[in-house]
């Protein structure tokens, strides 16, 4: 080999080792980088997807709770979209606990209805004539209807027997 031969291949070596420097060996680190991103990515999907898997009955849990929640706003309130037929409900209601605590209805007006937001107001007056004694079975009953019925204002007028005046 020749001198100019020596210096051309020393040359072609050096400028071989430039480019692994520059261009391959950068190359490879990102693409190690990459592969460890990847790699951290899918450890952090399978973890999460592990946890959903032993959450599973704690979501179901949750699930059922909801459930069983709507199902008692749902008991709580009356259905219907015809204020009519909901107004007849009430009175219905009412009707069923006045009976129930031995209470005579002197006068029931006609239901007067409301909207608050999406919600049906309906609200109902009526006048009584009650003992005593069964005041408190009158209201425990409207406490114990299902649909919940909700007494917004209850006065009491105590009206009592006269006795005659004697004269001597």
């Amino acid at each position: 080999m020749k001198a100019n031969e020596k210096k051309l291949l020393l040359l072609l070596g050096v400028m071989f080792a430039l480019v692994l420097m520059v261009r391959v060996v950068p190359m490879i680190v990102g693409y190690y980088q990459s592969g460890q991103e990847d790699i951290a990515l899918l450890q952090e999907r399978v973890e999460r997807y592990q946890n959903l898997v032993t959450d599973t009955g704690e979501w179901k849990e949750r699930a059922a709770l909801k459930q069983a929640e709507i199902a008692e706003y749902e008991n709580r309130v009356f259905q219907g979209s015809n204020p009519s037929l909901v107004g007849s409900s009430v009175q219905r209601s009412l009707r069923q606990a006045v009976s129930q605590a031995h209470v005579d209805v002197r006068e029931m007006s006609v239901a007067r209805y409301s909207y608050v937001e999406d919600w049906l107001m309906v609200s109902q007056d009526m006048s009584f004539i009650v003992e005593q004694q069964n005041i408190l079975p009158f209201l425990q009953a409207l406490n114990e209807l299902r649909p919940r019925l909700h007494v917004a204002a209850f006065s009491v007028t105590i009206t009592g027997a006269s006795t005659p005046a004697t004269s001597p």
